[in-house]
């Protein structure tokens, strides 16, 4: 079983499989895409969106906001980049409806790089199999064996080198690029999915306590 992977290894037919297919994707997408897209595979690695962190995080802003007031709290920040923004704005502007102009600008550009970053992958799968053809048509391009010692052996490096390249396009498309594109999109959707539930949450805490602040003003002034 050893033998049989050891011999299934080449190191120039898998160079000529993988260079190829990223200059390729990179030459269709851009560098910046692609390095952005690479960023985003390697963050899968390791944990992304916490809810229980930022609903903490997100309450204790709002308690400390309906005791000391929009303009005068300064709670801490939650860690989800996009959730600080908005309540920085909130905080900064005491309104809902900046609120919610960052939270859309937020979200359309969460969506942008989540979609970028799984094209390119998607891309990359495309293309990965025609550079394994592209490697196996080189390969049997140097079928002559010319001035060999052994033609014979030259000859079948020269077809294995051939047949692994189409091998190794397949598999680095079926079992990694696409995965990677299929992965990303489930992180990022299943991230926004957590992040807008406590967006509501939050929008609707500060809309009751908005209208709590307005009734009770209402009621001093019945009163006066």
């Amino acid at each position: 079983m050893a033998n049989t992977l050891i011999s299934l290894f080449d190191p120039g037919a898998l160079a000529i499989v993988v260079a190829g297919t990223v200059l390729a994707s990179a030459a269709r997408c851009g560098w910046r895409e692609f390095g952005a897209a690479v960023q985003a595979a390697c963050r899968l690695a390791r944990r992304g969106f916490d809810p229980e962190a930022n609903r903490k995080a997100m309450a204790l802003a709002l308690t400390a906001i309906q005791r000391e007031g929009a303009h005068r709290a300064d709670p801490a920040l939650p860690p989800d980049h996009a959730l600080r923004l908005m309540l920085e704005s909130y905080l900064r502007h005491g309104t809902v409806e900046a609120l919610g102009t960052v939270r859309r600008a937020q979200r359309a550009l969460e969506e942008a790089r989540r979609i970028s970053a799984a094209q390119v992958f998607d891309w990359a799968g495309e293309l990965a199999p025609v550079f394994g053809l592209i490697g196996t048509l080189y390969g049997l391009t140097q079928l002559a064996p010319g001035g060999a010692v052994n033609p014979a052996l030259t000859i079948m490096a020269t077809v294995s080198t051939a047949v692994l390249t189409s091998l190794y396009g397949a598999l680095l498309a079926h079992l990694l690029c696409h995965p990677l594109a299929s992965a990303i999109a489930r992180r990022g959707l299943g991230e926004e999915t957590a992040r807008e539930a406590l967006a509501d949450w939050f929008v609707a805490q500060i809309g009751k306590a908005d209208a709590a602040t307005q009734e009770r003003r209402a009621h001093l002034r019945g009163v006066a």
